[in-house]
């Protein structure tokens, strides 16, 4: 039940997530995304030794940049396609 207590303080302080999806996609949701596959990739290895942690923050801004690359293209896409 102790366990408990944190996670539902937590939930009551936090505030409501209305709409999560952006209304327009550009260049900041591109540096938000390498800034979440870095901060992903700095999580994972902060225990490492400082040469491997850097090489995967690394990794993790390029998969990052990537991954809202290909989000970016697919959504353009679909507003492409669906003004066909």
């Amino acid at each position: 039940m102790r366990a408990i207590a944190p996670c539902l303080l937590v939930l009551l302080v936090l505030p409501r997530v209305e709409d999560p999806w952006p209304d327009a996609i550009g260049l900041g949701f591109l540096t938000t995304a390498a800034g979440t596959g870095a901060l992903l990739a700095l999580l994972a290895f902060a225990t490492s030794d400082p040469r491997r942690r850097e090489r995967a923050v690394l990794l993790g801004t390029v998969v990052g940049f990537g991954l809202g690359g290909a989000f970016y293209l697919v959504s353009l896409a679909a507003q492409l396609l669906s003004d066909l």
